[in-house]
């Protein structure tokens, strides 16, 4: 692909800030700042870094999709706050030996997984 100016824009920013997932509206907004495309080309070009295989998306419940780097050696799932929308990346060994587990009983060998908890954060 061409390395045109907001394709170039989106993804150094993915490479700095893309580790948990991001909303396109957040990357337009901080692209906007720097001057750099419109929103009709940040959507074009996290569409084809996801056809790609570059990304990884997730569809919220409030109909909002967010977008983080699909990097195999920074593994880690998320938490969404259902009252706010906050979410938060985290990690649990005794989670990932279970789900090792599941796939070694059923026959599988896992090349890739995702969770998803949503609840509400208990204050």
């Amino acid at each position: 692909m061409r390395a045109g100016a907001v394709r170039t824009a989106v993804v150094e920013l993915l490479a700095r800030d893309g580790q948990c997932l991001v909303s396109a509206q957040e990357i337009t907004e901080w692209l906007k700042a720097a001057g750099v495309g419109s929103p009709a080309s940040v959507y074009r070009v996290l569409d084809q870094l996801f056809a790609l295989g570059l990304l990884h998306r997730v569809e919220g419940r409030d109909g909002i999709a967010r977008y983080e780097i699909a990097d195999p050696h920074h593994h880690h799932h998320h938490i969404v706050d259902s009252r706010t929308g906050t979410v938060d990346a985290f990690t649990d060994e005794a989670l990932e030996a279970a789900i090792a587990d599941v796939a070694r009983r059923l026959g599988f060998r896992l090349d890739g997984h995702d969770v998803i908890l949503r609840g509400i954060k208990e204050r």
